[in-house]
This record gives structure tokens, C-alpha cells and sequence, in this order.
């Protein structure tokens, strides 16, 4: 269900901010919203925000941009600009009125409810959108609906129709920077349901296990599987989100679509939750927002990360065995007395010599297998899990790199202490604090003559260092 074919009202609905610009700008969907919860492995670069790109301009000759198809001009069915006296004002500001009553059932506050939708702009009367015309409702999550909107439509039956009125300090400034009073009128044709909302949602009952990472969880299905899956197995797993309120934050079960990934690609909860479990089992439980890795890119709520105790129910569908890493290094909290040092900070130890004879330099293009956990054993990424090496330019990756693989020839196979400065500090989405990675060099490839040892490589998005 996407609003993408409504992209003004998507942006009106979501949170009562008018993005109606004279045109109608793309507004995310509210699948897009609640994106599901896989956390960017350790090759996702940090990149710089876009800035928008002023307009090109027009050349002799150029046509005109083709006009967008006027809206269909519909005459409402009350008068809009009063209000009837016996019409309902809710705190929020909005007011409505049913116009039609049905025996239907009515939407809980985590349901998608479908609508024809008409929409007014209350001063001149002109209707800047319509679905009726389409002749396709438009799907409503009431998760991520504005409040005044929620409180509508959960009043609101299946079959009944409703006249609404959202003043002007609620709707928020227009494309020409004046606040717009609005006016609605809505039939509720159908609702599709939430997954129901845990009785104990805001806190874990005493008989909660803990995980060793600290996650307290109750097993609500025991499953048929007997292997637990390992941090390097293929889960595939739904889940839904709640805050401690039972507001709904995010659910693949909702919108049809599991997650399958890597263990160690997900948030360290998740991977803590999912290695008790077998195929089959649903478990809940519940996590602190701030301990939970990438929480502000998955979940916004009115435009910011959620906050507090969550709460989730996940089930855990199926298992693929993965190829294991090298065990973790019993070294990984530090490096030993005696390990080399680059001049830049690297410490680093050949674990076993190749027979190569040439260093690469920071134009050469290398391919090696690696594998990198932090200094308290967890696995963040590995090469050799995904059945292929890595080739990259060793200018595009991080400093610690950079630096320590030139120090190998081909066949070695080394080990690397990295300090966060030559790594990910403070980048958002990237493991912090100092790095351990074993790699083996497998090849060079020297930068043609003349070449741009920064120009783009032809490598994967799961690469592991940082580009």
C-alpha cells in the first residue's frame, strides 16, 4: 500500500504538515516510513548529504514542460466554511461530522483503513485533490497518521462517511508560506487490521528470561525446529514494533514482507533475541530504543527516533546455514606486546607469509578476503560468509586500511588492529571504537598510467571497508 499516487495527501495525513506546493512533491510511502529493521553492514560508507540542486536554466528552444492534468473540480456536499453546530471539535483542532452511519466495524488506532477521499481548500472552495476520480481508495496507516486524523477515523465505521474540517494552525504553512485551512470529506470502504497490541507491552512480566546480552523476552510458541541459527546464518524472520503506549512503529507482518539476512548484519538485539530461537518459535521482548543500533533510520515518529521501551514480537520462519569465519582472534581485545605499528597508528602481525614480493600502493586496486570483529568478539562483516572476496582501490576505503594493507605482499594473511580514528568514529551506522580485521591479500592490480586512482570501482555494497 503506497500513498506515492497521492504524494500531497500522504505528506497532509502523516503529520498535519501541508507539503502542497503548487505542484505535488513525492512524499515517502508509509511502508517507507516504517522501513524494516536491517542494520547496514560495516561497508556502508559515510556519505555527506545531498544538497539540492538548483533548477536548470531554460535555453531558446526548449519546450515547455507538459501541464499536470487539472484537478477534477468537486462540489462538496456541505458548506465549508461554517462548520454545522452539532459537528464534533476534537483537541486536536479537527472538527467533522458524519455524514452517512453504518453498523460496521470500527478501525483500532494501528489499522490501515482505506478511503475515498476529497479534499477542499476551505477559502476559495478549490478541490486540490480527489481519489474518486481514480476510482481506487487510498490506504490510510493510522500508525503513522497525524493525530488529528486518528482521532477521526478511529469513530469512524466501514461504510460510513465523514465531513471534516482541519483549521489552519493544525494544517501548518502552504508552499507560499501562509497558513491554509482544509476541508475533507472521506467513506471508509475498508480496513485491513494490525497485528493486536500485547497486553503487557509497556514492561516484561517477572517471568521474563534474559538473554546473556540482557534482552528480556517470553517464548509465546515453542516452533518444530531443533537447530538454533548462528551469528553467520540466513534468518528469515516478521516482527512488529510497539511503543511502551501500544502505538504501532513498524511491522513486516503488516505489509507482508519478512526480513532475511545475515544475523550479524542485524542490530545487536536482534541477533541476541534470534540466537536462542528455532525455526518456527515466536518470541517477544523488550529493549530500550537507545540500545537498539540504527533505531533513527528504521522508525521516525513525527519526525524523530522513538524513544523509551519498545516492545516486539518476532518469529523466526527459517534457517539457511552459512559459511563460518575464522574463529574470533583470542587476541581481538588488544593487540600483544611486540606487534609492528604503522606510522599512522596501525598495529598489525602477519599470521602466515605469502610468496609475493610487491606492495601495493594507495592507486593499486587490491582483492583480498577479510573478515572484521570489534574488540569485544562480535562479528561485524566477513567476506568469506558472503563466498567471495572483495576488490576495492585502497584509496576509497578507510585510513586503517589505507595504511595497513600495503605493509602485506600477495598470499599473506594478516591481522590488524585499527583505532577508531582510522576507522568509523562517529560515524553513524559503522562500528566504533577500534577495529580488528584478518585479511588475506589474494591480488594487485596496479593503476593504469595516467589513470584517476579515485575514480569509482565496480564492487559490491557489502565490501567492509568503508567506501
Amino acid at each position: 500500500m503506497n500513498l506515492n499516487r497521492w504524494p500531497c495527501l500522504a505528506a497532509l495525513l502523516a503529520w498535519g504538515a501541508l507539503a502542497c506546493k503548487g505542484k505535488e512533491s513525492q512524499a515517502p510511502s508509509s511502508t517507507e516510513r516504517a522501513a524494516k529493521p536491517s542494520a547496514p553492514s560495516a561497508s556502508s560508507a559515510p556519505s555527506a548529504p545531498s544538497t539540492p540542486s538548483a533548477p536548470a536554466a531554460g535555453h531558446p528552444g526548449d519546450k515547455p514542460a507538459p501541464a499536470r492534468p487539472a484537478v477534477e473540480q468537486v462540489a462538496p456536499p456541505v458548506d465549508l466554511k461554517v462548520s454545522p453546530a452539532d459537528a464534533t471539535k476534537l483537541p486536536s483542532g479537527m472538527i467533522f461530522k458524519k455524514l452517512t452511519t453504518s453498523d460496521g466495524p470500527l478501525p483500532g488506532r494501528n489499522d490501515t483503513v482505506e478511503v475515498h477521499f476529497t479534499g477542499w481548500k476551505v477559502a476559495s472552495g478549490e478541490t486540490f485533490n480527489t481519489t474518486r476520480t481514480r476510482g481506487t481508495p487510498m490506504p490510510l496507516d493510522l500508525a503513522s497518521a497525524g493525530p488529528g486524523f486518528v482521532d477521526v477515523f478511529t469513530q469512524v465505521r466501514k461504510g460510513e462517511k465523514v465531513m471534516m474540517w482541519m483549521p489552519a494552525e493544525l494544517v501548518g504553512k502552504n508552499g507560499q508560506g501562509v497558513a491554509e485551512a482544509l476541508a475533507f470529506e472521506a467513506e471508509v470502504v475498508n480496513i485491513l487490521p494490525a497485528p493486536q497490541v500485547p497486553a503487557d507491552v509497556a514492561a516484561p512480566p517477572a517471568a521474563a528470561r534474559t538473554t546473556r546480552g540482557g534482552v528480556r523476552y517470553v517464548a509465546l510458541t515453542k516452533g518444530a525446529g531443533a537447530e538454533r541459527p548462528r551469528s553467520f546464518d540466513t534468518a528469515t524472520f516478521r516482527y512488529t514494533l510497539w511503543d511502551s503506549s501500544g502505538r504501532m512503529l513498524s511491522s513486516t507482518e503488516k505489509r507482508g514482507r519478512p526480513v532475511s539476512s545475515t544475523l550479524f548484519r542485524q542490530p545487536r538485539v536482534f541477533e541476541d533475541v534470534i540466537v536462542t530461537m528455532v525455526a518456527g518459535q515466536r518470541v517477544r521482548f523488550w529493549v530500550d530504543a537507545a540500545k537498539v543500533e540504527q533505531l533513527e533510520k528504521m522508525v521516525k515518529v513525527a519526525g524523530e527516533p522513538p524513544k523509551g521501551l519498545l516492545c516486539y514480537e518476532l518469529e523466526l520462519t527459517e534457517i539457511v546455514k552459512g559459511t563460518a569465519p575464522p574463529a574470533t582472534p583470542k587476541d581481538v581485545k588488544a593487540p600483544p606486546a611486540g606487534t609492528k605499528k604503522t606510522e599512522a597508528g596501525v598495529f598489525y602481525r602477519v599470521l602466515r607469509p605469502g610468496k609475493g614480493k610487491d606492495h601495493p600502493k594507495a592507486s593499486d586496486s587490491v582483492r583480498v578476503h577479510y573478515t572484521g570483529w570489534t574488540t569485544d568478539g562480535r562479528l561485524f562483516d566477513s567476506s568469506i560468509v558472503r563466498g567471495e572476496p572483495t576488490t576495492f582501490q585502497l584509496s576509497g576505503v578507510i585510513r586503517g586500511w589505507t595504511e595497513g594493507i600495503p605493509q602485506m605482499v600477495v598470499g599473506d594473511v594478516a591481522r590488524f588492529w585499527i583505532p577508531e580514528e582510522l576507522a568509523y568514529k562517529n560515524s553513524p551506522g559503522q562500528p566504533q571504537g577500534m577495529l580488528v580485521f584478518d585479511v588475506e591479500l589474494l591480488e594487485i592490480t596496479a593503476a593504469p598510467a595516467g589513470g584517476n586512482p579515485h575514480a569509482p570501482n565496480p564492487h559490491g555494497a557489502h565490501d567492509g571497508h568503508g567506501h
